[in-house]
């Protein structure tokens, strides 16, 4: 018996009129829901649940181990549980996404891994596996040179196929609400009741177009059906996959939902499900399903996401070893809340001594303690207690009757009760979600390097590992198996957690010091402002910047080369250059700032940099190559920086000048060398 055979098992034989743990529990603890609060336990009505369980039960479905129900019910009254739930929304699904290729064609290793992939699949039609022994002429399978440039050409355009089909779908797979609010929703219900759903609707051509969200706590699950084949696709090299027959156990989900009913089944399952009776239907030789009734359809299929439960199919939310803290949590503010319009013990009496109370004292004073305190409107209230000599006494031998005014605030409550209490509860929930404060919402105790650490901590071990399970799901259930998607993935964007003062710093140091060029550092860029940039393909932007802007180019290996050689470089055009720097304008237009004429730094007016010696200026602010530009300036502060950047170029400059000048006295050495051992050689 498998483990969800084994859950699936379990959960049959509870009664389902068994209270549930958490329902025994609210019966100890009774939640005041906010308009009843201070009103005396009013017992809420289990008409409409239990009608609800009826139904879920009749239909054989499993029961959860919490009810949803109270559990979503605890979320909304609690203090503690939402400032953690919103922080996984916002920080886990609440950036967007973006689309990565599988190969990188801009990368220097691009052709060795087309080169690759091709020879995996070779192998692969042989029957050859990895393991195997590989035969003599295994050298036979690899591609050539050709072939591989053949191959890119080819992968380029149906990665521009794709990424275009894919980003239209993801823009408008929800009818109402975005694709990053749907994944929101989903969490939401994920950390609140264990599970969260997704119903997928097809055309009528069989494809995924369009996703909805459900509300988890009306979905129950049915027990696992029994295996049927099913297609799916394994990759067998970066850029191509197979399918394969695989027999896979599917459930069905019902949902009891504002009084209606309604069956779905699994995603990917191949069966016709009924949707109003969740039985599986039988279909002709033609693919056609035989409903006996008319107004009866398929059920749609429903994505599910639950946290994993080691004894049940149902998921479990992470707090729930925290129940008792959420609950005490609520049951202390409605202690503290209650205080001010119940509160018994009044701020001042006035006591009379030397006589006695009179015949009515006791019902005046019970009657001012009901009516006469209680309330924010009477908090003040003082309570007078009236004496009368005794009786049978003269008046003037009666004794002297003393009046006291005796302050009662030391028995009265001066601040909240249980504040630590509920502080300790507090913190325990936001361990079991494993969130510093910071994200809850309390920055007591928090500087710069403390507030870091935590952002670091909670980013690595918290909310990374989720995107990279809910990528790992679109990517093999929609990319791979539904969309026959090969050259991209998708990848959860992550907030901004580098401080961009640091990173500019650290990439103009790397600039200064040639260690890295423009191309290295773009997919830094693309992490820190969540953005594409354009591709460079100009060979000034593989080399460093002081090169660049100095006028010289560098080969493959490091080589300078020469004019000659640059001349006829096809990547090497105005437009290709004018269009990469154009990614740097177009960052310095969101600065702000007032309208600046370039003309000067791109015409050859003040400022404008000039020639390298022996040749004319290669870069992207080369005089033949540029154009006017109109861009927004940053504050002064920047502009200065640019000034210093440009001085120090033209340093670098007149070093690199230098250094090309003593590269051909050195050429020139050894040929008038060479020279002299030719003449040599010819007299001996």
């Amino acid at each position: 018996m498998s483990d969800e055979e084994a859950q699936d098992a379990r959960q049959v034989k509870t009664d389902p009129d068994k209270p549930r743990n958490l329902r025994e529990m609210v019966d100890v603890v009774p939640l005041v829901k906010a308009h009843f609060v201070g009103q005396g336990d009013i017992p809420g009505s289990n008409v409409i649940e239990a009608g609800v369980s009826k139904r879920f039960s009749t239909h054989g479905a499993l029961v959860p181990p919490f009810d949803p129900e109270d559990l979503c019910a605890l979320y909304r009254v609690s203090n503690s549980l939402r400032p953690n739930v919103d922080a996984y929304q916002t920080n886990i699904d609440g950036f967007g996404h973006r689309f990565e290729p599988v190969i990188n064609l801009e990368s220097e290793d691009a052709d060795e891994q087309i080169r690759n992939a091709l020879f995996l699949e070779r192998l692969h039609d042989e029957n050859i596996d990895p393991g195997d022994d590989l035969p003599e002429n295994v050298e036979e399978f690899l591609p050539s040179d050709e072939e591989i440039e053949k191959a890119r050409a080819d992968i380029k355009m149906h990665m521009r196929l794709e990424k275009a089909w894919l980003k239209n779908f993801f823009d408008f797979c929800c009818p109402d609400i975005s694709f990053s609010e749907l994944r929101q929703r989903s969490r939401q219900d994920r950390e609140v009741i264990g599970w969260g759903t997704w119903e997928a609707l097809r055309n009528d051509e069989g494809e995924v177009a369009q996703f909805n969200y459900l509300p988890g706590f009306s979905i129950r699950l049915l027990p696992l059906d029994k295996p049927v084949e099913v297609a799916m696709r394994v990759r067998i090299s970066d850029l191509s996959f197979e399918e394969v027959t695989m027999k896979r156990r599917f459930r069905r989900f019902i949902q009891v939902f504002e009084d209606q009913m309604m069956f779905f089944k699994e995603f990917g399952d191949p069966r016709v499900v009924s949707k109003k009776t969740g039985e599986i239907i039988p279909v002709d030789k033609d693919g056609k399903a035989l409903f006996e009734d008319e107004e009866d359809g398929p059920a749609t299929e429903l994505l599910y996401f639950p946290i994993h439960n080691p004894e049940s199919a149902y998921g479990v939310p992470r707090w729930i070893g925290n129940l008792l803290s959420v609950i005490g949590s609520r049951q202390s503010e409605e202690v503290n809340f209650l205080y001010f319009d119940g509160k018994g013990v009044p701020p001042m009496a006035i006591l009379v001594s030397g006589g006695r109370l009179s015949g009515n004292s006791i019902d005046r004073i019970r009657d001012f303690i009901k009516n006469n305190i209680k309330g924010r409107k009477n908090f003040h209230s003082v309570m007078v207690l009236e004496a009368e000599t005794a009786s049978g006494k003269q008046v003037e031998n009666a004794g002297k009757v003393k009046i006291e005014m005796k302050p009662l605030t030391a028995a009265q409550h001066n601040d909240a009760l249980f504040q630590n209490y509920d502080e300790r509860n507090i913190d325990k929930v936001g361990m079991a979600f494993r969130l510093p404060r910071m994200l809850r919402g309390d920055i007591r105790d928090f500087n710069r390097s403390t507030a870091d650490a935590a952002l670091a901590f909670a980013e690595m071990q918290v909310f990374q590992p989720e995107r990279e399970d809910f990528d790992f799901m679109i990517n093999r259930k929609l990319l791979l198996n539904e969309f026959g998607i090969r050259y991209w993935k998708y990848v959860s964007n992550a907030p901004v957690t580098r401080d961009p003062a640091v990173v500019a710093k650290m990439i103009k140091d790397l600039m200064n010091a040639n260690a890295v060029t423009a191309i290295d550092m773009r997919p830094l860029l693309e992490e820190v402002f969540n953005r594409e940039f354009r591709t460079i393909t100009a060979d000034w932007a593989k080399q460093p910047v002081p090169l660049t802007v100095a006028g010289i180019q560098t080969g493959p290996g490091g080589e300078i080369v020469t004019e000659d050689e640059v001349e006829g470089d096809p990547d090497a055009t105005p437009e290709a250059e004018a269009d990469a720097f154009g990614d740097m304008l177009d960052l310095l237009e969101e600065g702000g700032g007032e309208l600046l004429d370039m003309a000067d730094l791109t015409t050859g007016g003040p400022g404008t940099l000039a020639p390298a010696q022996g040749g004319d200026f290669g870069g992207p602010f080369s005089n033949a190559r540029s154009r006017r530009r109109r861009f927004r300036v940053l504050p002064p502060q920047i502009k200065s920086n640019i000034e210093i950047a440009l001085a120090k170029y033209e340093l670098d400059r007149q070093a690199i000048a230098l250094i090309k000048l003593r590269e051909a006295l050195r050429k020139a050495a050894e040929a008038d060398a060479e020279a002299e051992l030719t003449g040599a050689n010819a007299a001996d």
